[in-house]
């Protein structure tokens, strides 16, 4: 039984809350398995992953250095992160911005990668990875400006598997970017379950009533793709906290089937 028959089993039995965008595949049999993969929902903080593949093509170019220093955005916004508790610090560099997006997903962080690579560059990026329905159009918890920031399970396993596979950043800058999404710092979705050994490559998301994870998932390399977007979310948990909940149990479950099921 191949991965995708045995993930699709899994699937099919979980017990699964709220509406669940679902895309994931073995990297060298490249059957996907997939459930309400194209449905556009809020992409919450997994953009970030799109704008850390964004900014280091810069560096690719050119246009900036990884140990350049940045401005950090007057306006240090709340939700995740440290930034803006720290206001001291006024500058600081992309390769520690692009750290704290990811590590701990600062928010503040996030916006002054945005400014310096700007909307133009982050919409062309997604294009050229394959993104079909993901839009970011404005800047982290900036609720007040137009735009939209939206994505789908299969556009976020489309950027992954770009990753993983060399096609987003030369080699020096894949080590990079896959090295900053092994730090990852909230471990309580698809890497929760996995046995010892097994790594994760992955980047959350979150609001209220909606849950995220996407990743990579493998051991010394990355060997599948998953991504689960959950939202609709309607327990009490889910509605008034930006952790825990039945959604991030049943994430947790489907990283270790998907784990399970490359064996």
């Amino acid at each position: 039984m191949g991965f995708a028959e045995r993930l699709r089993a899994d699937l099919a039995a979980a017990d699964l809350p709220g509406r669940v965008g679902f895309a994931a595949w073995d990297l060298a049999e490249r059957e996907p398995v997939l459930l309400g993969a194209e449905r556009v929902v809020p992409a919450a903080s997994t953009i970030k992953v799109l704008v850390m593949i964004t900014a280091l093509r810069a560096v690719q170019a050119g246009r900036i250095g990884l140990d350049d220093p940045l401005d950090l955005p007057a306006e240090r916004v709340g939700g995740a992160g440290l930034l803006r508790q720290l206001r001291s610090i006024e500058r600081i560099s992309l390769r520690d911005l692009i750290t704290l997006m990811i590590v701990i997903s600062d928010n503040a962080a996030t916006n002054a990668v945005i400014d310096a690579v700007g909307f133009d560059a982050i919409r062309d990026c997604a294009a050229d990875l394959g993104c079909t329905g993901t839009r970011v159009e404005r800047r982290l918890m900036h609720h007040h400006e137009p735009g939209r920031n939206e994505t789908t399970a299969l556009d976020q396993a489309r950027v992954l598997d770009r990753l993983a596979g060399g096609a987003a950043l030369p080699p020096d800058l894949t080590e990079h970017a896959l090295g900053v999404l092994a730090e990852q710092q909230v471990r309580d979705r698809l890497p929760a379950r996995l046995p010892a050994g097994a790594t994760c490559w992955n980047k959350t998301g979150e609001l209220l009533g909606l849950r995220h994870d996407v990743g990579l998932i493998g051991a010394d390399r990355p060997r599948a793709v998953i991504a689960v977007l959950v939202d609709e979310l309607t327990d009490e948990r889910s509605l008034s906290d930006y952790r825990g909940g039945p959604a991030c149990d049943a994430i947790a479950a489907l990283g270790r089937s998907a784990f399970d099921a490359l064996s």
